[in-house]
């Protein structure tokens, strides 16, 4: 559906631009007007230029917005239509306000909600569909909405403490390997000159910073280049080629904090999928599946479709996890304890915060222990560089004497 850009006075009189969703320029002089808008001017812009890996997507903060305003406007009594119409016209994001307003119109034209969600699987995941469909089912739309609001904020929330958590190291790193780039591109060549020209005979460890400084200085271009072909092969090759993704995802878990914060993390998302699609009423096989492909990392996904394959074969939830290894025991402890009063979902809940908090202690844990290792790292770098350099001043004053 189309959009219009307009400017013209609310109803303080006060100037204001934006754009708006509508059928026509018609519709849109209704809407605004609506809103108390004086149109001055209203235009259709022209259609941008999509290039694939440039086109904008929809950001999970935009899908929550959407999931909680959608479960309000059903709580208090609107229709599905129209609510998807109202959030359709509030929605800044141009593109996930075409989707939304397509949803509406094939859901007026016969379809389900859920089957609507379907045609757009990178904007509505298949667990997102299943929800709706078994709410759908069941007759409880607001419940599961609320349900899907929560379990989606949950896992922006674990995102978001783990970028958080590496944004301050990862800043830090490229400073300090900036710094010592500079000191071995710029300063460094300075003190070459200076001993070249008095022709002395350098000591190994300041002879070595000089021909690693020219080395660089001559080949920084070309590392550079290196550096970005081998991190996109290596990208391309962990997307496409099964063996090397399945190696670094296996790798990443067995690493030293970081790989307890995946592990934790993945444990803690795959219990909070299963517990709301467990409370929503769909079937364990079909949740196990979802919550495989939703875990984040091939090694935990292999375990659970593991784990499905011997539920379905007619063991116990709890008996398939201890077999995996996979799996606190703990976690088995729970889901045992679920398995046998009938509270799998509530289990499973408490399951997936324990492991938030374990997540965001494993993460405070890594920030705690990667200051101090960067400090002295570039403190120790830029150090030895400094003697490197002065070591000859030191012997020809130890000569004088």
């Amino acid at each position: 559906m189309p959009y219009f850009k307009w400017k013209g006075k609310n109803r303080k009189g006060k100037i204001t631009k934006d754009s708006i969703v509508a059928i026509d320029k018609n519709d849109a002089l209704i809407k605004l007007k609506n809103r108390g808008i004086s149109v001055i001017s209203i235009k259709q812009p022209p259609k941008d230029i999509e290039i694939p890996f440039l086109k904008r997507k929809v950001k999970d903060q935009e899908l929550v917005a959407v999931t909680k305003q959608l479960s309000i406007m059903i709580g208090a009594g609107l229709p599905l239509d129209e609510s998807l119409n109202i959030i359709a016209e509030q929605t800044t994001n141009i593109k996930l306000s075409d989707i939304i307003y397509d949803i509406k119109k094939k859901i007026e034209s016969g379809s389900t909600f859920a089957n609507a969600l379907r045609k757009y699987p990178d904007v509505f995941s298949k667990l997102y569909a299943n929800m709706i469909e078994s709410a759908e089912a069941s007759g409880n739309m607001y419940s599961v909405l609320k349900r899907l609001t929560s379990m989606i904020e949950k896992r922006l929330a674990l995102k978001r403490k783990i970028k958080g958590a590496l944004i301050y190291p990862t800043i830090v790193s490229v400073v300090a390997i900036g710094v010592i780039a500079l000191i071995l591109t710029f300063v460094i060549p300075t003190f070459s000159n200076l001993y070249s020209s008095v022709n002395m005979r350098l000591p190994v460890l300041t002879q070595f910073v000089i021909d690693l400084s020219n080395f660089l200085k001559a080949n920084i271009v070309y590392i550079l280049l290196a550096i970005t072909i081998i991190a996109v092969i290596v990208h391309i090759m962990y997307k496409k080629m099964y063996k090397v993704h399945r190696f670094l995802d296996n790798l990443m878990l067995h690493l030293p904090v970081v790989g307890i914060i995946i592990r934790k993390s993945s444990i803690s998302n795959f219990a909070n999928i299963l517990s709301s699609l467990s409370a929503s009423g769909i079937d364990i096989l079909e949740a196990l599946d979802i919550g495989a492909k939703t875990a984040g990392n091939l090694i935990i996904e292999e375990a659970l479709l593991d784990i499905k394959n011997s539920v379905k074969a007619g063991e116990n939830l709890s008996v398939s996890m201890a077999k995996s290894e996979e799996f606190p025991t703990m976690v088995i402890q729970m889901v045992s304890v679920g398995e046998e009063t009938g509270t799998l979902d509530e289990m499973l809940g408490n399951v997936s915060n324990y492991y938030e908090e374990e997540v965001d202690i494993a993460v405070k844990n890594l920030t705690t222990m990667l200051e101090p290792i960067i400090i002295v790292f570039l403190g120790g770098a830029i150090g030895l560089l400094v003697i490197a350099m002065y070591l000859p001043i030191f012997k020809i004053g130890e000569a004088i004497k």
